[in-house]
């Protein structure tokens, strides 16, 4: 699978340093681009074009939580549809408009709890890098 993950603003500190390891891991089971969008005016718009040509899934707080498992399988039925390309679509303070949520393929939770962006980044990261080990038979995941 290729990753793509839009995110509003630039993580820092701990969250770019724990970023950029799961980034690195990730490297060996896929490809990943991690596009950082300005808070601002344009951000929307920017956003958007990153979806261009990729299944997109909007995270939300609002949207359907799967658990590890049941992201595996949304995974391969993409697959298998033929749809390997996923932006992921990380939203500022605000989150994300109706706008931006209807243009999406997909709204998905990463559980009931609010976090902050930077933090959400981490944790998709880490999803991903451990979701793509597990689909590669590495014994990172164990279930």
């Amino acid at each position: 699978m290729k990753h793509r993950v839009c995110c509003i603003g630039r993580p820092g500190g701990w969250a770019k340093e724990a970023g950029d390891e799961f980034a690195k891991r990730i490297g060996r089971f896929g490809t990943l681009d991690c596009v950082f969008v300005k808070e601002g005016a344009h951000a929307e718009r920017e956003m958007l074009e990153q979806r261009e040509g990729w299944w997109s899934i909007c995270l939300d707080a609002k949207g359907e939580a799967l658990s590890t498992e049941g992201w595996r399988k949304e995974w391969e039925r993409l697959e298998r549809a033929g749809r390997t390309k996923l932006v992921w679509l990380i939203g500022g303070a605000e989150g994300h408009s109706e706008k931006v949520q209807s243009s999406c393929d997909a709204i998905r939770s990463m559980g009931p709890q609010t976090l902050s962006h930077d933090l959400a980044w981490v944790v998709l990261l880490e999803q991903i890098y451990r979701l793509e080990s597990w689909r590669a038979g590495h014994p990172y995941h164990r279930a």
